[in-house]
């Protein structure tokens, strides 16, 4: 979303008229779920997508249209043959996408996009939320904060807490229909061990909107160079870990160090934080290991075995090079990302 944010700032900088594209809700079997996003100027598309295929083209064409007419809209687009209005696809479900037209001489819309670009380096939580306004008129777009309202284009709606929402959701308030979507995630990833698999885990993470912070104690190997893509790198020794790293209940930790010295005690931190996700890389021997030398320390087995504790880390998709286990720890994360937050 960041990238998104950044190239409709510098297009709408460059005084091009856009179409943000959102589908705003689903039914039945689609490419891509509610959220799912693409900002189109008058050439064609910039960046995201919606899915791909008739649907994606079929919604370009309305939108360079809209940007001829300077308008909003909402259209049904069929994904299954032999229905009326179908448009060729099989999916079998239906999408509803809508097209908000983005006036570049709308200063508060050029606002808003900047407060939200900015927010991806505070931690905090913050939604996007659209009013899903049909016809010609300024775009009503705004940001809402766990705190309450931060910056909205018009007037703002009243019950801001019902757009606190855990994914992307349509609210209907009165006669006005809204949909709000997480921008922002307060949570990071921390990532114990700046080697091989971090450097594959890391931009993969950072491209499906995880903030990682990277720790190490090889000065060689945990610098900003190594990683861009992180939020922050850290060094210290690993004893010192509960000095130099804060973890919260919203936090994803992975512990992918050279040693298993090294990874015992950034495990043995990591238990004792409220994290909801702790991976930790090894083999069965390696592992066993470990839990042996938690438990010498006062871990139960409810907590080293507990649903927040992942080991061996990532999903079984026999992954034996670096990039092919950043693959599975990734796909592990974006499953723990997307289920309720596991007790214990």
């Amino acid at each position: 979303m960041k990238r998104l944010l950044t190239i409709m700032q510098d297009a709408l900088l460059q005084k091009q008229p856009l179409v943000l594209v959102t589908i705003v809700g689903s039914t039945g079997s689609t490419p891509r779920g509610a959220g799912s996003r693409m900002v189109i100027g008058a050439e064609g598309c910039l960046y995201g997508t919606i899915g791909g295929g008739i649907s994606e083209h079929l919604a370009e064409e309305e939108a360079k249209t809209l940007i001829r007419e300077k308008r909003s809209q909402m259209k049904t687009y069929i994904l299954h043959p032999n229905e009326q209005a179908d448009i060729g696809a099989v999916c079998g479900g239906d999408v509803s996408v809508y097209f908000q037209y983005l006036d570049p001489a709308d200063t508060g819309i050029a606002q808003v996009i900047q407060t939200g670009i900015r927010g991806f380096t505070a931690r905090e939580n913050l939604w996007l939320v659209s009013q899903l306004a049909i016809g010609p008129g300024p775009a009503s777009l705004g940001l809402v904060g766990a705190a309450g309202l931060v910056q909205w284009t018009g007037s703002a709606p009243q019950d801001l807490k019902a757009f606190l929402t855990p994914q992307g959701t349509q609210i209907r308030q009165g006669e006005k229909l809204y949909f709000s979507e997480p921008l922002v995630r307060a949570s990071f990833v921390y990532v114990f061990g700046a080697g091989h698999v971090a450097q594959e885990l890391v931009p993969l993470l950072a491209h499906l909107d995880f903030r990682c912070v990277v720790f190490d104690d090889r000065e060689s190997l945990v610098c900003p160079e190594r990683f861009p893509d992180a939020e922050k790198t850290l060094l210290g020794d690993f004893s010192a870990i509960p000095s130099l790293v804060q973890v919260t209940q919203d936090d994803y930790v992975v512990v992918v160090t050279r040693s298993h010295r090294c990874d015992f005690q950034a495990a043995a931190f990591a238990l004792k934080t409220p994290a909801r996700y702790i991976g930790i890389i090894g083999s069965r021997t390696k592992l066993k290991l470990i839990r042996e030398k938690l438990s010498a320390l006062g871990f139960t087995q409810e907590i080293i075995t507990g649903a927040r504790v992942h080991a061996p880390i990532g999903l079984a998709i026999k992954s034996e090079t670096p990039a092919e286990i950043g693959v599975s720890i990734a796909g592990e994360l974006i499953l723990a990302r997307a289920s309720p937050i596991p007790e214990g």
